[in-house]
């Protein structure tokens, strides 16, 4: 689990003005809030007088109590504020204890939490991770589904262009695995924390996107700490896919899945797109299961083109955790190469 990064804790709609919602990422236990003001924010989930979780308490919109010495706590910046068992003349100045806070953004329809490596934070946040082109808009489809895995086995659909005509099989999509596969070359480059499949126009088995208009060119970017985008733009319209892993234990992940468009008119279509999304989530989340079931797997095996892809994202997470351990900057490891395969 990869700390020093933004992960997605939710839906932006699923926390209303004045509530809070507890979650748990990478392990760590969180509460994360709304306040009146619309403002989010995360905290420690665990009171620091004698470790209640602070979900069992209340919030009025301002302050947060704890429901087992009423202890209350700053939404705004998780400082005690007052403690009801101390006499007038206890010198005792609530103020000296607080919430362990993270970095809580409400960003194109998710709230994101900042997990940091260490007990501090650095002096400068990464950006929030967002779409291209879609500034304060949030996703027309959005679901999350909980991988039974740990978030490496959780990633690899998002950079696996071998298993889709095994795994992503259906009535509406195609019935039969491993028929018509079709040559592919890609062009890639380093990016972010990442690498990026460079733009391209699309071709033979594209015909929705014609939607789009004329010209239809896609790119995708994967990257640390499991991140998927996948941005695709005509003439006339633009759409993008954001796919997100969030590590909840070693062996439970949440993946996010996202969709942004620009065609408004496709708004009656979005219960059935909903379902397809969730359809074609639940097959990578079958996967997972059973790659993920009983004994420990063998070491990975990366036969051509085809794989390395996974191969280049585990080699980042290599080079990430060393730099954090030695103290040093992340420097991007892969160099510009085109991949073929078939798919």
């Amino acid at each position: 689990m990869l700390r020093g990064f933004w992960y997605i804790a939710g839906l932006s709609r699923a926390l209303a003005k004045g509530a809070t919602k507890p979650v748990t990422l990478l392990g760590d236990e969180l509460l994360i809030g709304r306040r009146p003001d619309g403002q989010v924010f995360a905290y420690s989930d665990r009171c620091p007088h004698r470790g209640m979780p602070m979900r069992h308490g209340s919030f009025d919109g301002t302050n947060l109590q704890c429901c087992y010495h009423g202890w209350q706590f700053s939404a705004e910046n998780g400082v005690c504020i007052h403690i009801p068992a101390l006499a007038d003349a206890d010198p005792t100045q609530p103020g000296r204890f607080r919430l362990r806070s993270y970095p809580c953004r409400d960003v194109q329809g998710n709230v994101w939490v900042y997990i940091p490596a260490g007990r501090t934070l650095p002096n400068t946040l990464p950006d929030v991770p967002q779409v291209p082109g879609f500034d304060g808009i949030a996703p027309q489809i959005a679901t999350t589904m909980r991988f039974p895995s740990n978030a490496d086995i959780a990633a690899y659909g998002f950079c696996d262009p071998a298993h889709p005509a095994f795994v992503h099989t259906s009535r509406w999509w195609k019935s039969k695995a491993g028929l018509k596969l079709r040559p592919k070359k890609k062009a890639f480059e380093p990016a972010h924390h990442g690498f990026r499949m460079k733009s391209h126009q699309l071709s033979g088995g594209a015909r929705p996107y014609r939607l789009m208009g004329t010209d239809v060119q896609v790119d995708v970017t994967i990257g640390l700490p499991g991140l998927r985008i996948e941005h695709i733009r005509g003439s006339r319209h633009s759409a993008c896919v954001l796919a997100a892993v969030t590590p909840v234990t070693e062996t439970t992940t949440d993946v996010h899945y996202c969709v942004y468009w620009t065609m408004p008119w496709l708004a009656p279509l979005r219960p059935f797109a909903a379902w397809m999304a969730r359809d074609f989530l639940s097959q990578d989340l079958d996967m997972a299961a059973k790659l993920a079931h009983g004994a420990a797997t063998p070491p990975m095996l990366f036969v051509g083109d085809p794989d390395i892809q996974i191969a280049w994202l585990m080699r980042l997470k290599r080079e990430y955790l060393a730099s954090q351990v030695e103290d040093r900057p992340f420097v991007n490891p892969l160099t510009e190469q085109v991949l073929e395969w078939k798919s």
